[in-house]
C-alpha cells in the first residue's frame, strides 16, 4: 500500500503578542539571573577548587535530576557514559519520584533515593565522593543540593553564577545545543573520553507481559499506534479533536489500531479522543512503568512534545511528534525514525507555558499528520502484505 502524498503544512501568520505581562516577567528573570551572578561568582572565590578525580578514587557517585521524566530519559545515555568510566563507583540517581521510575532495570545505575520537598536526603550528607548536576538552566535547586552532600567533587552546567556551586570545571549550559549534547559536554570537561550512549530503558519480561495482555484485552491488532495527547504545559497540547480525527483516518486507511494513554491529570483529553471517535482504544490509568510497556509494543508512537515521547524512542519506538513552543533542535528526538512536524513561525519556538492562540500547533491540520504516520508506518505494512 502506497502512503498517500504528504500534503503541504499551510502557511500561517500568528496574531501580535498581547501578553506584555508574560514578557515583563521574563524580562525581570533575566535580569535577576544576571544581578545574582556576581554574587555567586565572587563567593565562589572563596572555595577551593579541586582537579578532577581518579576513577579510582570514586566510590560513590550521586546524579542529580529535579525536572521532569523527559529530561530523565534524555540523560540515561549519560548515566551509562559515566558508569562506564567510573567503574569502580556505585551510581545513585536522585530525582523527583515520577522521573526515577524509569531508570528501574537501567543496569548503569545502583541505586534511586526520591527527592522530596526539594531537600537533600539525609543519608546522602557526606556519603558521596563526586556528586554531577545534569539540570541545564538557571535554576539553582540542583546545584544546592550537590553542594548539600558535602561531596569533594561537584559538577554541574554554568548559568548565572550556579557554578559557584561546583568545585570542578563546568560545562556552560548552552541553549542551542541538544540535551544530549549538554550531557556529554559535562562528561567531556569531567574526564570522560567520547561519550556516546544514545538514551536507552529497559523493561522486564514481566512488564511487557502484562502490556501485552493489557492491549490484547482492548482487541488492538497491528500495526499498533500509541496515542499521547498530553503534554507538561497546555501550550504544548494539539488539539484532542484533532488527534481523534487522525485516528479515524488512520484506522480507515489502513486499519491502525489507535491506544490513546494518559498521565495523571491529563484523563480529560482521552475521554475527548474517546467520545468524538469510536475508533480510539482507551488503555486507562497507567503507571510510569505501565505506560512504558503500552508504548514498547507500540509500532509508532504519536503525541505532543513530551515525556512518553522521549519514552518511546528511549525504547526503540517510532516516533511522529508535534512541535510547536519546544525547540526541537533542543529536546526532539534525533532518530532517522523519529520525525518532528512543526510550522516555521517567527515566534516559535518560544518556550512558553501558556499562549492565548496557539498557531504554532493549530496550524497543523490533521491530514499532514495522518500522512505521515501513515508513511512511517510504510515498512511495516509492505511487510505485512
Amino acid at each position: 500500500m502506497n502512503p498517500r502524498p504528504f500534503p503541504e503544512l499551510p502557511t500561517v501568520t500568528p496574531p501580535p503578542d498581547s501578553f506584555l505581562a508574560d514578557r515583563l516577567r521574563a524580562a525581570a528573570r533575566g535580569t535577576l539571573y544576571a544581578a545574582r551572578a556576581p554574587f555567586l561568582l565572587a563567593a565562589a572565590l572563596l572555595h577551593r577548587r579541586v582537579t578532577l578525580p581518579a576513577t579510582t578514587l570514586v566510590h560513590r557517585l550521586l546524579v542529580l535530576r529535579t525536572d521532569r521524566i523527559g529530561d530523565m530519559v534524555l540523560s540515561t545515555g549519560a548515566l551509562a557514559d559515566l558508569k562506564g568510566h567510573f567503574r569502580h563507583a556505585r551510581l545513585t540517581v536522585l530525582a523527583p519520584e515520577g522521573p526515577l521510575q524509569v531508570l528501574h532495570g537501567h543496569p548503569a545505575v545502583d541505586a534511586l533515593v526520591p527527592l522530596r520537598d526539594g531537600a537533600l536526603p539525609h543519608e546522602l550528607v557526606g556519603k558521596v565522593d563526586l556528586a554531577i548536576d545534569l539540570t541545564p538552566d538557571e535554576r539553582l535547586l540542583g546545584a544546592r543540593l550537590a553542594a548539600a552532600t558535602r561531596a569533594p567533587w561537584r559538577a554541574g552546567f554554568a548559568a548565572a553564577g550556579r557554578q559557584a556551586f561546583f568545585t570542578l570545571p563546568t560545562a556552560p549550559a548552552r541553549s542551542d545545543r541538544h540535551i544530549v549534547d549538554l550531557n556529554r559536554d559535562l562528561l567531556v570537561a569531567l574526564g570522560v573520553p567520547a561519550p556516546v550512549s544514545e538514551p536507552r530503558l529497559y523493561l522486564q519480561a514481566a512488564e511487557q507481559a502484562a502490556a501485552q495482555a493489557r492491549v490484547a484485552a482492548l482487541g488492538a491488532a497491528a500495526p499498533r499506534i500509541v496515542v499521547h495527547p498530553g503534554a507538561h504545559y497546555e501550550s504544548q497540547r494539539w488539539a484532542a479533536a484533532r488527534f481523534a480525527e487522525v485516528i479515524a483516518r488512520l484506522t480507515e486507511r489502513i486499519g491502525a489500531a489507535c491506544l490513546v494513554v494518559a498521565g495523571p491529570g491529563e484523563e480529560a483529553l482521552a475521554e475527548a479522543i474517546g467520545a468524538a471517535t469510536p475508533d480510539a482504544l482507551l488503555t486507562g490509568p497507567l503507571d510510569v512503568r505501565g505506560l512504558m510497556g503500552v508504548i514498547a509494543v507500540a509500532d509508532l508512537f504519536l503525541g505532543n512534545n513530551s515525556g512518553p515521547l522521549h519514552i518511546a524512542a528511549a525504547l526503540g519506538v517510532p516516533t511522529l511528534s508535534l512541535s510547536g513552543p519546544t525547540d526541537p533542535q533542543r529536546f526532539a528526538p534525533r532518530r532517522p525514525e523519529d520525525l518532528v512536524l512543526r510550522l516555521d513561525l517567527p515566534c516559535s519556538p518560544c518556550h512558553r507555558g501558556r499562549c492565548w492562540h496557539q498557531t504554532c500547533l493549530t496550524g497543523i491540520p490533521a491530514e499532514a499528520v495522518a500522512a505521515r504516520a501513515q508513511a512511517l508506518l510504510q515498512p511495516w505494512l509492505e511487510q505485512a502484505a
